[in-house]
């Protein structure tokens, strides 16, 4: 019997490059999304605060959804189109669906720009939908083929590390681009945003657009994905990793009874919740708050933080690997702590250094301390699925369920009691003070105690041990692995 190969240890260069940048188009989308959507709706649109929060929930929810139900089918995919791959079939998939609708979401409403806000309100959480669905598609295929395109842990933070990297990257390219839109298009109105606008958010659309679509097909043309059947794939890897019988076959159900699996869960939720609602606010906080500060730092100061969160993501993998994920995570959190001291204090301080200093502090180390807390949490979900494969995808779409209903819910919140109107300015600076500065702290010292939960525990391992299942046929998140035969003799093709 010949033997059977395994994942490898280390994965090539191109490969790294090829997977690092399957996100790119839902990275630049997403930027546009969180950043920019509250203001296109109430600014460009004229949509209320109300209305605007509950299209994003509307999204959230769309979103939620669709990864439940797409980690469930990813799984249980047996092979892609045409014998294309599993991952990346559904990952075309999204491709098309936010690429056919993007577009949409960040226009005025063709031919229905003049109708009711309600029939334009249809319209946009229509094409919103679809984007959601598409999004979704791509995100949960492309996290969970981190796990089986190698089994290193190192390799593993490696491709996390690269990944947040070109998150960073695309969200650098949107501030950018957005911040010389703005700046060359200032007219005589440097503060606000207005409808007249409109034609800025058109132009950043389309270029997201194209770029993202150009990332795409580096994607699937330089990553290959295994084209045997997936329940073939993952019971020569089980043959491999339980040779000895020391490894556990994992369901869906199963997952569910791990208390670490809702602990992960809930450190993912709590940092992608900080990421998303400073990510969102702060536009507004920059308009209404620091009302003086020309409108280009709607663009700047985004800008300076995931500049610095790029940064801080290039030593990740030697940081992780010398003081471990939850070390590394609580440093992070306390970043983003001394980022909402400056955002609360900011006029404060302004006796010792000018607003736009204070602004752009704060904003680095938001995104030194964002940077370093996402990619930990995606680490830890990577190590809660560890070499379980088979319900990869499973686990991450209900991580990204979590986060996504958390954020819509709490946005939409947000909006719902938002004071901002003509005469309530105060009112309104004291408000995105509030939401830049005491909802970010309170999940980060949540985040901690999670952290602190899990300090001794170590996460997946707990199925490397001999059991009596192990050796007997166990239903997989994939249901048809029983209804296949296996030659256990040909090699494992990664």
């Amino acid at each position: 019997m010949e033997p059977v190969v395994s994942q490898p240890d280390v994965v090539s260069k191109p490969a790294k490059l090829a997977y690092s940048v399957g996100h790119v188009l839902n990275d630049l989308t997403a930027s546009m999304w969180f950043s920019y959507l509250l203001v296109f709706y109430h600014r460009i649109v004229n949509f209320t605060n109300a209305s605007s929060g509950y299209l994003l929930l509307i999204g959230q929810i769309a979103d939620a959804l669709a990864t439940t139900f797409i980690g469930f089918e990813s799984d249980r995919t047996r092979t892609g189109l045409f014998g294309y791959g599993r991952r990346k079939t559904w990952h075309l998939i999204g491709v098309i669906c936010v690429v056919g609708s993007f577009p949409f979401c960040f226009n005025l409403c063709i031919d229905c720009a003049n109708s009711d806000l309600w029939a334009q309100f249809i319209y946009y959480a229509m094409f919103i939908v679809i984007f959601q669905f598409g999004w979704s598609c791509s995100q949960i295929t492309h996290l969970s083929m981190i796990n089986e395109l190698t089994h290193k842990e190192g390799e593993r933070v490696a491709l996390n590390s690269f990944r947040y990297a070109w998150t960073v990257a695309s969200n650098i390219f949107v501030y950018a681009i957005a911040s010389v839109l703005l700046g060359v298009h200032s007219g005589n109105d440097k503060t606000d945003i207005t409808p007249a606008d409109a034609h800025i958010f058109r132009t950043l659309t389309f270029t997201v657009v194209g770029i993202g679509l150009f990332c795409m097909i580096m994607f699937h043309i330089g990553l290959k994905e295994s084209t045997l059947p997936a329940e073939e794939t993952e019971h020569r890897l089980q043959l491999s990793l339980t040779a000895s019988g020391k490894l556990k076959r994992m369901t869906w159900k199963k997952f569910l009874l791990e208390k670490e699996f809702y602990q992960c869960a809930l450190i993912w939720m709590f940092t992608r919740v900080i990421l998303n609602v400073t990510q969102v606010f702060l536009p507004l906080y920059i308009i209404d708050t620091i009302s003086t500060l020309n409108r280009v730092f709607v663009a700047i100061a985004p800008l300076c933080s995931y500049v610095s969160g790029l940064i801080a993501s290039f030593p990740m993998r030697a940081i992780n690997k010398r003081l471990g994920r939850k070390v590394t995570m609580i440093i992070g959190i306390m970043f983003v702590l001394a980022s909402t001291f400056l955002f609360w204090f900011i006029f404060k301080l302004q006796h010792i250094v000018r607003v736009e200093v204070t602004l752009t502090i704060a904003c680095v180390l938001l995104g030194i301390g964002t940077s370093t807390s996402n990619i930990c949490s995606f680490s830890l979900t990577s190590d809660l699925i560890g070499l379980n494969t088979e319900c990869g995808a499973f686990v991450y779409g209900i991580m990204s369920f979590a986060d996504k209903l958390a954020n819509g819910i709490l946005i939409a919140t947000i909006q719902q009691f938002n004071p901002c109107k003509a005469d309530a300015t105060q009112k309104c600076a004291l408000y995105y003070r509030q939401i830049l500065s005491i909802i970010p702290g309170i999940v980060a010292i949540l985040t901690v105690v999670m952290i602190v939960s899990i300090w001794k525990v170590n996460i997946g391992g707990n199925r490397h041990e001999m059991t009596e299942e192990t050796k007997t046929t166990s239903m997989p998140c994939n249901n048809h692995v029983n209804d296949v035969e296996y030659d256990e003799t040909a090699p494992l093709v990664a």
